[in-house]
This record gives C-alpha cells, structure tokens and sequence, in this order.
C-alpha cells in the first residue's frame, strides 16, 4: 500500500467502519478484501488487546 493508500483507508474507515467494499472502491485497483487484510494486519493485535479486556471486565462481574 502506498502512503496515499494507507492515509484515504484510515480516513475511511473514521467514516464508514469496517465497510471494506466501499473503501476498496475509493482506491483504484485494491479490492476489499485486500484492504480488510491490509487493516487486520495492521490492527489486528489492537482489536485482540481489546478484546482480551472486555472479557476480562465481564468475566470478574
């Protein structure tokens, strides 16, 4: 991914979430999964982390 690519996919995903398709469909030759892979690479332990603390919180209620 270039830069360019990176920076319109984080503004993107701000906007409309996780709605691959429609963020694949801003950017020219990058389908949607290509860019869900690009973003689960890139966040895929923060979401982990932050998962593993929600089922801590729940868990010692």
């Amino acid at each position: 991914m270039s830069e360019q690519e990176e920076d319109l996919i984080y503004r993107m995903y701000k906007l409309v979430g996780d709605r691959w398709g429609l963020i694949a469909g801003r950017i020219p030759g990058r389908t949607a999964e290509e860019i869900e892979r690009f973003w689960i690479m890139r966040h895929g332990e923060v979401f982990a982390k932050r998962r593993r603390e929600l089922k801590k919180r729940h868990g010692s209620s």
